[in-house]
C-alpha cells in the first residue's frame, strides 16, 4: 500500500514510471532474492519491511545476506506498534497491572505473532527476557487471523500495528496497554510507552525501506533517495501515511545503513537468547 502511494510522485521526479510488482511468499524472501539477482542498474529495486532484518534468524532457506547483497537507499517510514489484549480474556486495567499478572502467571498470557521475524514476534521475546520468564508466542499467517483470535479470546495478547487495531479498540473488542514506540502516539496520547512502563528494551517500530542490489552506482542511489525524500514532504502523502499509522523518515543513506547494522545485531541477539529456531 505505501509503495503504491509514493511510486507515482517519486517516479515522476526521476522521469520514470515506477511499477510495483508483488513478489509475495516466504515473508518477502522471494522478492528480495529476485532483486539480489538483478542487474545493479537501478531499474529493479526492493521495497520491503523490518522483517527482512531478522529473516535469516527465523526462517530456513534464506538465500541472501542483507548487509552484503544489497545497497541500502532509504528508509521510507516508521510504523508504530501497540501491545493489545483481548477484551474477552484480559481484565487488567493498565500496563502496570498487566505486567504484574504476567509475572505471577506467565503461562496464562500467550502472544499472537502475525509474521516470522516481525515486531509482533520480537517484542514479546524481548519482554520475556526483561521479565526473566518464558512467554508463549503463537504464530499466525498474517495479522488478520491473529486479530480474529485475539478478539475471540483464543490468545491473550499481541503487539500489532496501531493502524490495524484502532477500529477494534474503538469497538471495545481489544484493549490497548502500551506502545512499543519511543514516544507516545498522536492517535493514543494517553497510552504509555513500554519504556515509560520500565521496559526500554521493548522499544520497537516497524518500517518500510528501499534497497538496490549490491553495486548500484552512488549517483543512482542518491537520485532515488532525493526523489523519495521530496515525495514524503508532500502534504497529501504525509496525511495519507498518518491515516495508515505511519510516520515519514528523513535520514541519510549512511544513517539508514547504520540502523540496519545495529538492528540486525540487536534482533539476532534477542532471537538467540529466546531460543527461536529457523522454521
Amino acid at each position: 500500500m505505501t509503495a503504491r502511494l509514493i511510486a507515482p510522485s517519486a517516479g515522476e521526479r526521476l522521469g520514470q514510471n515506477w511499477i510495483i510488482e508483488n513478489r509475495s511468499g516466504a515473508n518477502g524472501a522471494i522478492g528480495a532474492d529476485t532483486v539480489m539477482r538483478s542487474q545493479p542498474d537501478g531499474q529493479t529495486l526492493l521495497y520491503s519491511n523490518d522483517v527482512i532484518v531478522a529473516l535469516k534468524h527465523v526462517q530456513r532457506g534464506v538465500t541472501f545476506d542483507l548487509v552484503h547483497d544489497f545497497t541500502p537507499i532509504i528508509r521510507v517510514m516508521n510504523l508504530d506498534f501497540v501491545l493489545v489484549g483481548s477484551a474477552r480474556s484480559v481484565t487488567q486495567p493498565d500496563i502496570t497491572a498487566l505486567i504484574r499478572a504476567i509475572r505471577q502467571s506467565p503461562n496464562l498470557y500467550s502472544f499472537a505473532s502475525s509474521t516470522l521475524g516481525a515486531v509482533g514476534q520480537i517484542a514479546p521475546a524481548a519482554l520475556a527476557q526483561a521479565l526473566g520468564s518464558e512467554l508463549t508466542i503463537v504464530g499466525y499467517r498474517g495479522s488478520g487471523p491473529a486479530i480474529n483470535d485475539l478478539i475471540a479470546g483464543n490468545v491473550a495478547l499481541g503487539v500489532l500495528p496501531v493502524g490495524l487495531v484502532l477500529p477494534m479498540l474503538a469497538a471495545g473488542q481489544l484493549k490497548a496497554f502500551a506502545t512499543t514506540s519511543a514516544q507516545r502516539l498522536k492517535a493514543l496520547p494517553n497510552l504509555p510507552t513500554m519504556s515509560e512502563a520500565g521496559f526500554p528494551t521493548v522499544t520497537f517500530v516497524g518500517w518500510n525501506a528501499i534497497w538496490g542490489p549490491r553495486g548500484v552506482a552512488d549517483e543512482t542511489t542518491r537520485a532515488v533517495h532525493a526523489a523519495v525524500t521530496e515525495t514524503l514532504k508532500e502534504p497529501v502523502i504525509g496525511q495519507r501515511l498518518e491515516q495508515l499509522g505511519c510516520t515519514p523518515i528523513f535520514e541519510t543513506q549512511a544513517e539508514f545503513a547504520a540502523m540496519l547494522s545495529r538492528e540486525g545485531e540487536r534482533y539476532g541477539a534477542i532471537i538467540s537468547a529466546a531460543g527461536i529456531r529457523p522454521e
